[in-house]
């Protein structure tokens, strides 16, 4: 199977999981998707996985 990205072959295994890249272009896309993430902990709720900027942002609000 050659690679969507690169071009590259990779194993017939990974194509039948239903991958269409090979391993080090899949481990940069999804380093790159990791990097919007934020874990946050949250009064009463534990921790918290935000993908969203905004939501950050509004977390917490203090009123003055």
């Amino acid at each position: 199977m050659k690679c969507k990205d690169c071009g590259d072959t990779f194993p017939v295994g990974r194509a039948k999981l239903g991958y269409r890249v090979c391993l080090k272009c899949g481990d940069v896309a999804a380093t790159e998707q990791r990097l919007g993430w934020c874990i946050a902990p949250l009064p009463k709720q534990g921790y918290t996985l935000i993908s969203r900027k905004e939501d950050l942002l509004h977390l917490n609000q203090k009123t003055r």
